[in-house]
């Protein structure tokens, strides 16, 4: 049997070898942990959609991962009747913020609201509030977008992609920024999936180039434009184009615009993304791009959610026994993210943009279907 011992001890060598590893494996996650929560602690940071889904949890996780966060100025339009003070405190009466209440019940006073409009020349925001935001912002996250898939072009267009570009113009002006995060979508690239990064960028960038929207205004228009002096890009063009169409002509060409993308918030995200690549300058910029976002899977605490968007509604109908069939294709994949893991993939991104300023911009894809796929036909299982 003594020959048996040389494997045995072997066998023992790399087992400790093997827990030597997955403990500093854990190691040096908990050191980047502690590193990504460190670097927050004395910043001040600039959250855009704070109101929405996703805002609200990553400004919740902010302010509980890095208690020692300077500020974060949140922008904020009047909506529904409602000014903006009186959305910041329904905002901050939200169930999320318990666990960071109970932790540190004075957290709102790090939160400042700032009075501001995406679609509007300047973000609409006063002298005042701009020069603070100039001089004090370390970071910003664009989160701000309208996610209605039936979203008429115009609006989207104004929100999603005139937004950025206002922001990002903002962004250029910060004397002490240090990273640009923008919260895309996995879809935006739908029409090239399978595409290497490279192919990607060509295509999409030939996607919004002047003589193809401009050729697919002119087919739908009743009267032809004056041919422009292409020096301006695509997107200008697109602006430019829509200043003189009526709705009518813009409801009957969106169709041809959107081409292979399925929806307006698709088109208008892709057009974002592609604004971001022209625009960026030596911004340090990182993009976010999460799958269907749905209900939190750890933090603040397990299945918290606060709208009927993505696939939350078709679960509330089907479990209320209000939907009982759904025309779908059982075996494509519902593709869904947990909240707090698009948010953590967004914080830790935004810390090793700000640190490590990567020379190219890096997309991060937030997504399940490629590693553990749920698909529609299961949906009746849940």
């Amino acid at each position: 049997m003594n020959y048996m011992l040389p494997k045995l001890e072997c066998l023992i060598i790399e087992e400790r070898k093997y827990m030597l590893q997955e403990v500093k494996g854990k190691e040096e996650q908990e050191s980047t942990m502690s590193s990504v929560s460190a670097y927050y602690n004395g910043k001040t940071v600039l959250i855009t959609g704070a109101t929405g889904f996703m805002g609200k949890v990553l400004v919740e996780k902010l302010l509980r991962s890095s208690p020692e966060v300077k500020a974060v100025y949140i922008l904020v339009r009047p909506k529904a009747g409602q000014s903006m003070q009186e959305r910041v405190a329904n905002m901050l009466k939200c169930k999320v913020f318990d666990r960071v209440r109970e932790d540190c019940p004075n957290f709102h006073e790090k939160i400042k609201p700032i009075n501001a409009e995406l679609t509007q020349p300047k973000l609409a925001i006063s002298a005042e509030d701009e020069e603070e935001l100039l001089t004090r912002v370390n970071i910003v996250f664009h989160c701000a977008a309208t996610v209605r898939f039936d979203e008429p072009l115009k609006h989207a267009l104004q929100l999603n992609a005139m937004g950025t570009q206002r922001l990002l113009e903002l962004a250029r002006q910060m004397q002490n920024l240090e990273a640009f995060i923008h919260i895309s979508t996995a879809y935006a690239n739908y029409p090239n999936a399978g595409m290497t990064s490279e192919d990607l960028m060509v295509c999409q960038g030939k996607a919004f180039e002047p003589w193809a929207l401009y050729s697919t205004m002119v087919s739908c228009s009743k009267s032809k434009p004056v041919a422009p002096c292409f020096v301006l890009n695509g997107y200008d063009l697109l602006i430019i184009c829509f200043r003189w169409l009526d709705e009518s002509i813009i409801q009957d060409i969106t169709p041809k615009l959107l081409g292979d993308w399925p929806n307006t918030y698709t088109y208008t995200k892709a057009l974002s993304e592609y604004l971001i690549q022209q625009e960026k300058g030596n911004l340090n910029i990182a993009i976010i791009r999460p799958s269907i976002v749905g209900a939190s899977w750890h933090e603040p605490f397990p299945g918290w959610i606060d709208s009927f968007n993505g696939t939350s509604g078709i679960f509330v109908a089907a479990g209320k026994g209000i939907l009982r069939t759904v025309i779908a294709n059982n075996e494509a994949v519902a593709d869904m993210i947990p909240v707090d893991v698009a948010i953590n993939l967004t914080l830790a991104a935004g810390w090793y943009t700000a640190v490590h300023r990567p020379k190219n911009m890096l997309v991060y894809n937030c997504t399940t279907g490629g590693i553990n796929p749920f698909f529609w036909g299961e949906m009746g299982k849940v």
